[in-house]
């Protein structure tokens, strides 16, 4: 019996327009009604998170910041987290002060960073001797670097993969993957601790809750979401999935545009 549902947010719950369908609301209620826990598993801040598990009624349970963080909301309780160095990220912020690039610090419920792209980020900015403070005394679990500029992203890669061996990119654009790929607006890259996965992640919930792993389900479209599907014999990837979380997921369903999350949810119940 299926006890607990991870899914991915971006590309896998949200479809294109940025939104969860109201079929797929429908399908997450039913679950709910059944017992099955839904656990949103994804790349974005614990805040951000929670704003989505607010608006569609999942488990308070967040794993966040591509699995440095997992948090139980309706008890006020961090289950767990995997900090980054401090000393490496006082040096992401000076680099990415010096070469232009937006630095976004995750930590605890909140977000911040050094210039704003959009304007509802202005009210998240900071000085860099705000940021280094924050990344003094609080635990940050997660940086995302951003940039409008292709080419200087692509160095931002060699550069953490050459220079930080404390650090991984836990996820990034799919064009800095493949180039091939149509331009974007702008590009990112997620880094965190190199023992950091939505997987790992996986493993602290199933002990909190005291469920097998062949009782869980994953669900989701990137690289970043291999881990899980490692974590269960259920793992399911999008349509719309880069192709290595195709090869490496058991089952597939349809595209995020075609309520591939509803489908599977449909199985279930």
């Amino acid at each position: 019996m299926i006890k607990a549902v991870f899914i991915d947010i971006d590309d896998t719950l949200l479809n294109s327009e940025r939104k969860v369908t109201e079929n797929t609301k429908k399908k997450i209620e039913q679950c709910i009604n059944n017992g099955i826990k839904i656990i949103l598993a994804s790349g974005r801040s614990r805040k951000e998170a929670i704003k989505l598990q607010e608006e569609i009624g999942t488990s308070p349970l967040i794993i966040s910041s591509n699995g440095a963080s997992v948090y139980d909301k309706e008890k006020s309780k961090e289950i767990y987290n995997e900090n980054l160095d401090k000393k490496a990220i006082m040096t992401l912020i000076d680099y990415s002060e010096e070469n232009g690039y937006r630095i976004k610090l995750n930590y605890k419920d909140k977000v911040v960073v050094n210039k704003a792209f959009y304007e509802d980020e202005r009210q998240l900015v900071r000085s860099v001797s705000e940021l280094k403070e924050i990344a003094q005394n609080e635990n940050v679990v997660q940086c995302v670097i951003a940039d409008v500029d292709f080419e200087k992203m692509k160095n931002l890669v060699k550069y953490i993969t050459e220079k930080h061996s404390e650090l991984k990119i836990v996820n990034e654009s799919k064009r800095l993957k493949n180039p091939e790929l149509p331009a974007s607006k702008s590009y990112y890259c997620d880094i965190a601790s190199k023992y950091v996965s939505k997987g790992n992640a996986i493993k602290e919930i199933c002990k909190y809750l005291n469920i097998e792993y062949k009782s869980t389900i994953a669900i989701g479209d990137g690289e970043n979401d291999i881990s899980m599907f490692e974590q269960t014999p259920n793992s399911v990837a999008m349509g719309n999935a880069v192709e290595k979380a195709k090869e490496k997921a058991k089952y597939m369903t349809d595209t995020n545009d075609n309520d591939g999350v509803a489908k599977v949810l449909s199985e279930i119940i």
